[in-house]
């Protein structure tokens, strides 16, 4: 019997549709059947594969696909999140994914795949998943989880995007309670720590000073030194300093006096020092023991502690900490304390009153005397090659006076740091007796070479600054090591013979000069020539540090900045 037309026709055609509906060809000759092409799925399309999400089965191939999706826009736009090809990605995806993982039930395999794909996202829109991973983690069980979310959190924050509030408490919540002595991945101790140091969110300033409030008392203990101390302190203590949180200075203060918290000391001081009018008074009330800061003193010996406070008072430079510093040294009564504070002199503006606080300190020190915070070396040492920081020539004669005068393991120690500083600071009409002081040294000496290369470029120039700025934008010698005093030299001279101007021109250079030592040479002379502090300097030299830093030059950045902010807290 045959068919009518019609009938098979209808036949024809419902069974290549559902040969279609399956398989997507598109190669048959049949009017009807082309028309339905337009609805079939499109492979290269993000949303056909987040309507897979929802099917268990596909879950896994759709993660991976989106992922695929997702390098090849990235790598194609030069790792540009903000690029068309990588948002168009994003904007079809990413909501999907994050709604998928907050959903739960995924196996391991397939929940660190989603998390890692939203991570590397960095998308605003994936922070109710980034919230969930820090609110269910558990050691040992989604560590990469939380690895992941912090990458993306922190992705989130730099690219300015960052105000879920329930992300923010989940991140603190999980960093509060996580223990590095338990982790088994260092990324995850680094990636976590660092998502907190990059939000620094203002609301946590209460917490990071609970934090600082807890006791530690063995440091070699693992959970104490590097739970306690190294990860939730120490990155409390940051956290205070970066957002400012001037509730926390007190507390910070009582760390600096705490002897089993001694490893905190240098981020405190900068902590302390990014605060500076709020600090100041509170280091002058530990400085003269009052109030609790009593009872803190007593725990050190020898009153040792009087050093840790008057660092951060002489970084942060102002007129009340200099004059609570200046009552301190002519109160101390032991060599460490005299020669300690008496360095920190020189980190405050030159005068005439300082200078002699300064000397008569010296006085004082016994000229054996060795300083066991200083690694054992002699005080008088120590002290004549500090006082080159006050940039005052009259001290020549002073310093070349007690190297004269030297005796025992003093007159061994005293060349070494002295003649340095009197070179850095001699006129040229001192020029020959420090030379004649230099030639007493027996044999070979390196001090004898620096003295060559310091008065050569003192003998070209003699009293003229435009010269001694010329001679820094010459190439540093790299050997021997020297040779580079000439350009030392040069900015001490610079400095001494300043006009109005020289300090904009060491400015300058600070940029253009990379040896190390000739560049702190010009931090010092900018900082000299800024008794009133320069905010607009600051400026400059922060902008540098972060320049230098995202460049992967790091070294001496640190004294960079810290100048950078002795700048800003002196202004008045």
């Amino acid at each position: 019997m045959k068919m009518p037309r019609t009938a098979f026709a209808r036949t024809l055609s419902s069974g290549l549709l559902g040969i279609l509906s399956r398989t997507c060809m598109v190669a048959v000759p049949v009017a009807v059947a082309a028309t339905s092409v337009v609805g079939c799925a499109d492979e290269n399309d993000p949303k056909t594969w987040v309507k897979r999400l929802d099917d268990p089965a596909q879950r896994a191939p759709a993660i991976k696909r989106l992922d695929e999706m997702f390098n090849a826009a990235m790598g194609t736009s030069n790792n540009n999140r903000e690029e068309a090809k990588v948002k168009a990605v994003i904007d079809d995806s990413v909501e999907g994914l994050a709604k998928t993982y907050t959903a739960g039930g995924l196996d391991e395999k397939t929940r660190k795949d989603l998390m890692k794909l939203i991570a590397d996202m960095g998308d605003q829109r994936a922070a109710p998943a980034f919230a969930k991973a820090f609110k269910d983690y558990e050691p040992g069980k989604n560590d990469e989880d939380v690895k992941f979310a912090s990458q993306g959190t922190s992705r989130i924050s730099n690219a300015g995007k960052l105000s879920d509030q329930q992300l923010i408490d989940a991140l603190w919540d999980c960093f509060a309670k996580f223990q590095p002595s338990k982790a088994k991945s260092i990324n995850l101790v680094k990636d976590l720590q660092g998502a907190v140091k990059t939000i620094k969110h203002p609301s946590w300033g209460p917490k990071a000073v609970a934090l600082l409030n807890a006791p530690v008392t063995d440091p070699k203990n693992p959970e104490q030194g590097m739970d306690q101390l190294q990860f939730w302190q120490l990155t409390a203590v940051q956290l205070i300093g970066d957002t400012k949180f001037t509730a926390g200075v007190g507390p910070l203060v009582k760390v600096l006096m705490t002897p089993t918290k001694k490893d905190l000391t240098f981020p405190v001081r900068l902590a302390l020092h990014k605060m500076p009018k709020e600090a100041e008074p509170e280091l002058i009330k530990a400085l003269k023991g009052e109030g609790d800061y009593e009872k803190q003193a007593e725990a050190y010996p020898e009153k040792a502690h009087l050093p840790l406070i008057a660092e951060p008072l002489a970084y942060i430079s102002r007129p009340a900490g200099l004059a609570a510093l200046q009552e301190a040294l002519v109160k101390a009564d032991n060599d460490q304390n005299r020669t300690i504070l008496a360095t920190y002199l020189t980190y405050f503006p030159t005068e005439p009153k300082n200078v002699k606080a300064f000397t008569d300190a010296y006085a004082k020190v016994a000229p054996n005397a060795a300083i066991p915070l200083m690694g054992g070396a002699n005080g008088h040492a120590i002290l004549a090659g500090t006082a080159a920081n006050f940039f005052d020539p009259s001290l020549t004669e002073w310093i070349l006076k007690e190297v004269a005068s030297a005796k025992g393991e003093a007159a061994d120690a005293m060349p070494v740091s002295a003649l340095p500083a009197a070179m850095k600071l001699m006129t040229v009409e001192q020029a020959k007796a420090v030379g004649d002081a230099v030639n007493k040294i027996p044999g070979q000496a390196i001090e004898k070479d620096m003295y060559k290369s310091a008065s050569t470029v003192l003998d070209k120039c003699k009293k003229d600054s435009a010269c001694y700025l010329g001679i820094l934008d010459t190439p540093v010698p790299s050997a021997p090591p020297a040779a580079k005093m000439g350009h030392v030299k040069a900015v001490w001279m610079a400095v001494e013979l300043h006009s109005p101007d020289t300090k904009a021109k060491l400015l300058e250079r600070v940029e253009k000069v990379k040896d190390g030592s000739v560049r702190l040479a010009l931090l010092e002379g900018i900082d000299t020539l800024s008794p009133n502090g320069d905010a607009a300097a600051a400026d400059k030299l922060e902008k540098l540090v972060e320049t230098e830093r995202a460049g992967g030059n790091a070294a001496g950045t640190d004294e960079m900045y810290r100048i950078a902010l002795k700048l800003r807290s002196r202004v008045p």
